[in-house]
């Protein structure tokens, strides 16, 4: 049987960061923030410390687990960035409502993707900005983007707030 020292030790001596993306993944389903950060320690004293996947996962749990803050110092800090980190901390940010903020990466992300466009349009009509959800829509379609199921619901759902909305009047 290992010892609480002699996994800590083991931990730092791994052959690749799974075991650390299986323990994120646990944080997640348990939505700790606590175990998120006591994870993140652990990462950071690995040879994992700067890998964009387990970067971008951390990212990924801190948002879900409303650790905004954290998620965007993850970001912040990352040496290297790829499409998918962008992606991550515009979906984080979006979700939680802070859309200006958002918005502002969104237009500094070097290469945004589907995903990156759908996040925008999405996340502005969840929080009944429902005429800048349409304008990123617009612009989705007008950049070549193909527009998707989620493209159009998210739409949709931007064209029947801005109905309720007329009619609230």
């Amino acid at each position: 049987m290992a010892t609480r020292h002699g996994l800590v030790r083991d931990l730092l001596y791994l052959p690749d960061s799974s075991p650390f993306a299986k323990l994120l993944d646990s944080c997640l389903r348990s939505r700790s923030a606590r175990e998120t950060r006591r994870v993140h320690a652990r990462i950071l004293n690995s040879q994992f410390s700067k890998e964009i996947f387990i970067q971008n996962r951390l990212i990924d749990v801190y948002g879900k687990c409303d650790c905004l803050d954290d998620a965007r110092k993850v970001f912040d800090r990352m040496p290297q960035r790829n499409t998918f980190t962008w992606n991550s901390i515009i979906t984080v940010l979006t979700k939680s409502g802070y859309l200006d903020k958002a918005a502002r990466l969104f237009g500094s992300m070097p290469d945004p993707d589907q995903c990156s466009w759908n996040s925008m349009v999405s996340g502005f009509a969840q929080h009944d900005r429902f005429e800048e959800s349409l304008e990123y829509f617009v612009k989705m379609h007008k950049e070549n983007f193909f527009l998707n199921e989620y493209s159009f619901g998210s739409a949709l759902s931007a064209c029947a707030g801005l109905m309720d909305f007329d009619i609230g009047i």
